[in-house]
């Protein structure tokens, strides 16, 4: 759902205070409070985001755990197994990081006089900047996890491993490459794009407001 702009804005406001049977002026203190929320809106999808992503994270260490444990004594899965944990480690931190940072700035600022043009741009940079290292890490971690989930299945599940099927090997890491890329483009748009979009809305329609 795109934000609505400040004129529309108002229009809640005033419908809200009509059907309550309540006739009262638009105020600084109601749009506040009405940009607040929608601001709100965005970033629970932007939270949904981040604890389906830390989820799948933890999923993909335990799998990789448990291939480090059982199959550890050849040395190409065990090496497989590690460079898989240590490429998402950097991913999963600042993940954390900022996703921390977005709850402690959500949680000040909602409790202190800060500005809705404040409260908007500090959460927009945050997320900004979160995506902008997701969007260049991936370009890495979305080819190198592919090829080592492809090694390691081929490797545990396919007798003579990836060397006796090359051809099949290359196929399966292609297809499964374009899915993760179209599912990533999906989760991009829905969960980054647009609340980004819509956080700069509300900045620009508010920007110089005294709110």
């Amino acid at each position: 759902m795109r934000m609505s702009n400040i004129n529309e804005l108002k229009c809640v406001w005033q419908k809200d205070n009509s059907d309550a049977g309540v006739h009262k002026p638009i105020d600084s203190n109601g749009l506040a409070h009405i940009v607040r929320m929608r601001t709100k809106k965005n970033l629970n999808i932007v939270m949904r985001y981040f604890w389906a992503s830390f989820a799948l994270q933890m999923l993909v260490y335990a799998l990789l755990s448990h291939v480090i444990v059982k199959y550890g004594s050849d040395r190409e899965t065990l090496i497989a197994g590690l460079a898989g944990i240590v490429l998402f480690i950097p991913f999963t931190v600042v993940l954390l990081r900022k996703f921390k940072a977005m709850a402690t700035t959500r949680i000040k600022e909602a409790t202190s006089n800060a500005s809705v043009q404040s409260y908007v741009e500090k959460h927009h940079d945050l997320l900004a900047s979160f995506y902008r290292f997701k969007k260049n890490y991936e370009l890495v971690l979305v080819p190198l996890a592919t090829a080592i989930g492809t090694f390691l299945t081929f490797k545990l599940y396919v007798p003579g491993g990836i060397y006796a099927y090359q051809s099949a090997a290359w196929i399966i890491f292609a297809v499964a490459l374009i899915s993760c890329a179209a599912v990533i483009k999906t989760e991009n748009r829905k969960s980054f794009e647009r609340p980004l979009q819509d956080l700069r809305k509300v900045h620009r329609e508010f920007q110089g407001a005294d709110l």
